[in-house]
């Protein structure tokens, strides 16, 4: 087909996003919102735990910031929601990266 011709056939054309496009408004929970984990999420990253598993389920916290936006664009983040959840074995809170599927708000 291309034995006539020194030209490689062109590329399609693919639209893209713009590279700042504005946040669209689809979040739920809102920074500052009280929620709680209604689905089983297994941890190793809790302190004071040295690395044993720990099961989130039941556990409440409080928004602390969103992953799917950053300086005004939207990101592809899969855990779009950082929740602070209280220690269970005392000490600090943790952060723990969490899908909106797997939270409820109280």
């Amino acid at each position: 087909m291309f034995a006539s011709s020194s030209r490689a056939p062109l590329a399609r054309a693919v639209a893209r996003p713009p590279a700042r496009a504005a946040v669209v408004a689809r979040a739920a929970l809102g920074v500052g919102a009280k929620v709680r984990v209604k689905s089983s999420v297994v941890v190793y990253h809790v302190p004071k735990s040295k690395g044993a598993a720990t099961d989130l389920i039941g556990m409440t916290g409080v928004v602390d910031s969103r992953a799917d936006a950053h300086e005004g664009a939207t990101t592809s983040a899969t855990l779009a929601v950082k929740v602070a959840i209280p220690n269970p074995n005392g000490g600090k809170d943790f952060i723990a990266h969490l899908d909106e599927s797997e939270l409820e708000e109280t």
